[in-house]
């Protein structure tokens, strides 16, 4: 009789950072957790949004690579804009504010100005 070849796939599990130096299954979140995690996700899928292109203005230019990755933006990248106007690839910014919901760049904190944007409209 002989063996089946063993087959492990890895199922990527999600982790949440319930606070920046703290990371946690779902499972392990308590319900106050969840709710402000939920509430994230909606504030970061409310952020714009669009595609890189680098345009033909020598202004244009000047943005280069996403601060996060280090990576250069190509033309077609996914990218999310913040309120402070600095821009990266949008898997790279997304992660980035699950932890902290600051700009990367300026340290600007992100739902301040997300919040106050809901208020005046």
């Amino acid at each position: 009789m002989s063996c089946m070849p063993c087959t492990t796939e890895r199922v990527q599990v999600p982790v949440y950072y319930p606070t920046p130096s703290q990371t946690r299954l779902a499972s392990q979140l308590t319900e106050e957790e969840q709710v402000r995690i939920a509430q994230r996700i909606g504030l970061i899928q409310h952020l714009p949004r669009g595609i890189f292109d680098p345009g033909s203005e020598p202004s244009d230019k000047k943005i280069k690579e996403c601060v996060i990755c280090m990576m250069d933006f190509e033309y077609g990248d996914p990218i999310r804009f913040l309120p402070c106007m600095h821009i990266y690839h949008m898997d790279c910014i997304d992660a980035w504010l699950m932890r902290s919901f600051t700009c990367p760049s300026c340290m600007e904190p992100v739902d301040a100005a997300l919040l106050s944007s809901y208020e005046t409209n």
